[in-house]
């Protein structure tokens, strides 16, 4: 039975306990404010603006590599019609690029990741190296020249790639065996949920790389370690505790969220279903302190109670 408290039965008075409870809010992105490469979840954008008025800090954690931090900001503007700041998007490819920065990195980077991340990172900046070889492989031959043709690169970085290939992964096992060849990780998702299902997400990939080479990445994305420690660090004023990080996913979200002392608030439009919460033990590191149908339960006119779900035939990227 699931010991977290579902916001829509909350009395006037516990509600009230809520909203004191935090000044921060972290909020995931897709399955929480949007359905995933589609429109806005109805109430959203009513929840978010009912935040503001109340004063609360908000800051929007994704994963989705896809989007560009401009193109997160432009979706909140037209179809939101919220003005989102470029400082409130926490971004894998961002965070990247500020680590990047404050080691002053000069060096060549092999970069497994979606062209809008690359873009940012070049934009940025930063040089990138080209795939070697034809990237079909029809001979050892083929293989030896994807593997070993091109620059040595002073740091690999994996994200979602969706042309990800055996001979990338073996390519960048071999460069990250010079222990000075830099090693980073944006999302780190072990599954991400996709149309009906799950698919395999990125982090199963950088595990074979980490296991391959014998070290771990710095990890800069949901649910890395690296980015924990960045988040606490960005608002040193506010202790883990006055802070509410609202998420779709268990492992990305509510389980990192739990790890870092915040508060948590699971809404139910995205990859997770009230089935998966109910088979957790009361004191799992993934139950979530409270459950929402849809993030519009936090605006004072209460969205639909059953929203579209973006369970059905979506793509989502948490």
């Amino acid at each position: 039975m699931s010991s977290a408290k579902h916001l829509k039965t909350l009395s006037e008075d516990e509600l009230g306990d809520f909203f004191d409870s935090f000044d921060l809010v972290f909020c995931d992105c897709d399955g929480v404010v949007w359905y995933p490469l589609r429109d806005f979840i109805p109430g959203s954008a009513e929840a978010l603006a009912h935040l503001e008025l109340l004063g609360k800090q908000v800051t929007f954690v994704t994963n989705n590599s896809i989007s560009s931090v401009k193109e997160h900001i432009e979706k909140f503007e037209k179809q939101g019609n919220l003005k989102i700041d470029e400082h409130q998007i926490v971004h894998p490819a961002q965070t990247i690029c500020d680590h990047l920065r404050s080691i002053n990195f000069q060096g060549l980077i092999y970069c497994l990741a979606t062209p809008p991340f690359k873009e940012l990172l070049v934009t940025a900046g930063f040089r990138l190296t080209e795939d070697g070889g034809t990237g079909i492989i029809r001979s050892l031959k083929d293989l030896h020249e994807a593997i070993f043709s091109g620059d040595s690169v002073d740091a690999v970085i994996i994200d979602v790639d969706f042309n990800l290939s055996a001979a990338k992964l073996m390519r960048a096992h071999v460069q990250l065996q010079n222990p000075k060849c830099l090693f980073l990780a944006g999302a780190a998702d072990a599954l991400i949920p996709f149309g009906k299902g799950e698919i395999i997400g990125p982090g199963a990939f950088i595990d074979v790389v980490s296991q391959s080479v014998g070290r771990q990445p710095t990890a800069l994305g949901k649910p890395g370690e690296d980015l924990r420690r960045l988040l606490l660090d960005r608002h040193p004023e506010i202790p883990p505790s006055r802070v509410l990080f609202v998420g779709d996913s268990l492992a990305s979200d509510i389980g990192f969220a739990r790890a870092s002392g915040y508060q948590t608030l699971l809404v139910l439009t995205g990859g997770t279903k009230m089935e998966d919460v109910q088979r957790l033990p009361a004191d799992h590191p993934q139950m979530p302190d409270y459950l929402a149908d849809c993030l519009g339960q936090i605006a004072p006119t209460s969205a639909p109670n059953n929203p579209e779900s973006s369970n059905s035939d979506s793509t989502h990227l948490t």
